[in-house]
């Protein structure tokens, strides 16, 4: 029988199903006090996002980009000397103090054990970027995966020579991507596959020279929807030369025009069973997940996790090869780990942030290779299972209050006050966007942005509309975001360069110069996401059919929805 519950935060009743039961018992942990939305936007707002700060590496004093403010308080290294054998987390470690919280004293520990400025790890010549694994030649890349010669990208997997693309597989020569995957000489395409020498498309597969195309498979030649010979094609797109600026403008005005005058599937799944959700692609017996790949299953509220994430329950940013992870922010090949971020080759972890190859921890901060530790501190076996019944008592006991009064006993994620970087710098603000009195009132930190020394020297509306127009000195201007000014909640930069590089990019494949700066562009892609963690209830819109789903496109959309049958009787 479902149980109904008060969220502490939100105030707004949430169920907890039979299977919800079953998997608490299962790991012995007690029920949520937050709702599942609330659950995700606190493990969000513990997700850095694309903020990046000058310093200083606190152990060799070289000058590095960070992920941490420099006025943070936090003691950040840089890469080399993170990794290099010069310190030892267990060093820091500290007896666990009864009298006071544990959220209190966690909290500590993550403020003086040394961090990496950058999450980065075989890189060659990747400036400004962040969570880059064996990637070379990027800038303003983060949590890419092989990948070179990108700019201004997030999780590119396997991709070259790309601009602008988000949440991409096997790219190659694209610009202004969203989750697609298999994609060459491609762009402003969204959740489209196997495409070559396209623009404007949405939700098409296996398309070659399209051009603003909404839900097309394995078509040619086709522009608007509407087929064209060879010839005809070649002559029709000379009319939408996107060298041209105002040519992008009139582009999008009228691909938006077809993309919400065309029906569309009420979720992205694929090759999936028994799963609701968003964004679903080779997944089984799933429940309220999005943005899932690849062999996940027996899961309920994920979101951004893939490859073999197995019988877990509000985990995000996690997956490879894992399996019972409940609410946890990213982790990979572990096991059995609860309530923390960053999990590598571990197992039965409680409270943790960022281990590697560890097992049997709670409450530990960066630490490599050990076992049976809290707080840091090296316990034997005995000692470890002793003392772990005393602490979760102890935290139920002497809960955390934050300032808004909700209590965080045993069993109830980091509170988000305590986050390591403020709303504003988070996941959190990228899909629960606030503005900053609204941010506060609910109980986050906000880091207002830092001055910055530069000068404009370019607004956009002077930007040559053509590529053709434009002659290597703009590499020495400083221009303007258009965004600049306005009520903008993108974590605008306000200013941004266009890179020898960038401009080479946009040269050979005819693209105007972009008048945003780079996250402003980021922000912009993400209009085409739905909700991450909400799911309605909702009719097909076809006249004459009665079915009923679950989509995370809300009712206050524009878009033409239709349920399965009746999507792939028009379009499949």
């Amino acid at each position: 029988m479902d149980t109904k519950k008060v969220c502490q935060s939100c105030k707004n009743d949430f169920l907890i199903e039979p299977e919800d039961f079953r998997f608490y018992e299962k790991i012995h942990v007690p029920l949520p006090t937050f709702c599942p939305e609330c659950r995700l936007i606190r493990r969000l707002a513990y997700r850095e996002s694309r903020n990046l700060y000058k310093d200083k590496c606190e152990k060799c004093g070289k000058d590095i980009i960070s992920i941490f403010a420099e006025d943070s308080g936090l003691k950040a290294y840089c890469s080399s000397c993170w990794w290099g054998d010069g310190w030892e987390a267990a060093d820091y470690g500290r007896k666990y103090d009864f009298s006071r919280s544990f959220f209190e004293q966690f909290h500590e520990l993550q403020k003086i054990v040394p961090r990496e400025a950058t999450g980065q790890k075989n890189v060659e010549n990747c400036q400004y970027s962040n969570g880059d694994v064996q990637c070379k030649n990027c800038m303003l890349t983060f949590d890419c995966v092989e990948s070179i010669n990108c700019y201004s990208c997030q999780v590119a997997i396997f991709s070259k020579d790309i601009i602008d693309s988000d949440s991409v597989l096997n790219a190659d020569h694209t610009y202004e991507l969203l989750g697609s995957n298999n994609i060459y000489n491609t762009k402003f395409a969204y959740f489209s596959n196997d495409c070559i020498d396209s623009a404007f498309l949405f939700n098409c597969l296996s398309c070659t020279r399209c051009f603003g195309c909404v839900n097309l498979r394995n078509k040619k030649n086709y522009i608007w929807n509407k087929p064209y010979t060879k010839e005809n094609y070649d002559k029709e797109i000379l009319k939408w030369d996107l060298g041209s600026y105002k040519n992008i403008l009139r582009a999008k005005e009228k691909f938006m025009e077809l993309y919400y005058e065309t029906p569309r599937r009420f979720a992205l799944i694929k090759n999936s069973t028994e799963v609701t959700g968003e964004d679903i692609l080779n997944s089984k017996n799933c429940k309220n997940c999005f943005f899932t790949r690849n062999g996940v299953e027996n899961c309920k509220y994920v979101f951004a996790c893939g490859l073999l994430l197995k019988d877990s329950m509000d985990a995000t940013f996690g997956g490879d090869r894992s399996e019972i992870f409940y609410e946890t922010s990213g982790g990979i090949q572990s096991n059995h780990c609860f309530f923390g971020r960053a999990s590598y080759s571990s197992h039965h972890l409680q409270y943790y942030d960022r281990v590697f190859n560890c097992s049997n921890l709670f409450g530990c901060v960066h630490l490599r290779n050990k076992q049976y530790c809290i707080l840091n501190k090296q316990y034997t076996k005995e000692e470890y299972e002793k003392l772990i019944p005393k602490i979760i008592k102890q935290m139920n006991d002497l809960p955390y209050i934050d300032k808004k009064g909700r209590e965080y006993k045993y069993g109830e994620f980091f509170p988000s006050e305590l986050s390591l970087w403020a709303y504003n710098e988070s996941w959190g603000n990228k899909y629960f966007p606030l503005k900053k009195e609204e941010a506060l009132v609910r109980g986050f930190n906000w880091r207002e942005d830092p001055e910055r020394d530069y000068r404009i020297t370019k607004k956009t509306a002077d930007l040559p509309d053509h590529i053709k127009d434009v002659f290597d000195s703009i590499l020495d201007e400083t221009i303007e975001c258009e965004h600049f000014g306005k009520d903008c909640n993108q974590s605008c930069t306000k200013v941004f360069k266009i890179l020898p590089n960038e401009l080479k990019f946009l040269r050979q494949m005819n693209l105007a110069l972009p008048r945003l700066c780079p996250n402003c562009r980021h922000c912009e892609r993400l209009n085409f996401t739905n909700n991450i963690s909400k799911l309605w209830k909702r009719k097909c819109m076809k006249p004459g059919c009665s079915n009923e789903f679950e989509t995370a496109i809300s009712p206050d959309r524009k878009e033409i929805v239709y349920c399965k049958e009746c999507y792939q009787a028009e379009f499949i």
